[in-house]
């Protein structure tokens, strides 16, 4: 695979196709795309503000500062208002989430949570979604699952690996069924059985 890395984002849509045809087209996608670049990453700006926000340690409302400060409120403010609706009343404190690059059968993923929240006194490592669709809790398990498999050393035993869908303020947190490990080493044996081929 060369110096490319998948990110755990790419990877989730990826296993989130429903047929092999779909599978196909999410590789091809992220192997002829190019590189990263800021003005691609659609929801960077309202993710920023997130990040920012609860490393300062600042007012939840904060988040709409930093989003006028790039311009992004308008773009933004119904995902905002489902965060600030998320967060409501929550004691919530920042740790540092960690980020690792795993290789899983030989394919690079960049496994990036961007929140390390203590919640009501309970450490969380948390990957936000965005997206429209919302996110079925067998691919939140999946995706938790390999945040869990990659920074093992470097997150709080007792921590909650975990993805917000922040559109609908839910906080799913990985329940760890014994196939969860199967279905994610199946998962990277096809990307990278379809990369090969792509």
């Amino acid at each position: 695979m060369d110096s490319t890395r998948i990110s755990l984002t790419d990877f989730v849509d990826f296993v989130g196709r429903p047929s092999m045809t779909g599978k196909l087209a999410k590789v091809r996608e992220i192997k002829h795309r190019g590189p990263y670049t800021a003005t691609s990453d659609l929801y960077r700006p309202v993710r920023e503000a997130i990040i920012r926000t609860h490393a300062a340690a600042g007012d939840k409302w904060e988040i709409r500062v930093h989003l006028a400060r790039a311009n992004a409120g308008g773009r933004f403010d119904n995902i905002a208002d489902a965060y600030l609706g998320w967060w409501g009343q929550r004691r919530i404190e920042w740790f540092e989430p960690g980020w690792q690059i795993g290789y899983l059968q030989g394919l690079p993923i960049s496994v990036n949570p961007e929140l390390g929240l203590e919640i009501d006194g309970r450490p969380h490592v948390i990957k936000l979604y965005f997206k429209e669709d919302p996110l079925p809790h067998t691919l939140s398990d999946i995706a938790a699952r390999l945040m869990a498999r990659v920074l093992r050393e470097q997150t709080p035993r007792e921590a909650a690996i975990a993805v917000l869908d922040v559109r609908r303020k839910r906080l799913l947190c990985m329940n760890d069924r014994p196939d969860l490990d199967i279905l994610l080493d199946a998962e990277v044996a096809a990307f990278t059985a379809l990369w090969a081929q792509a």
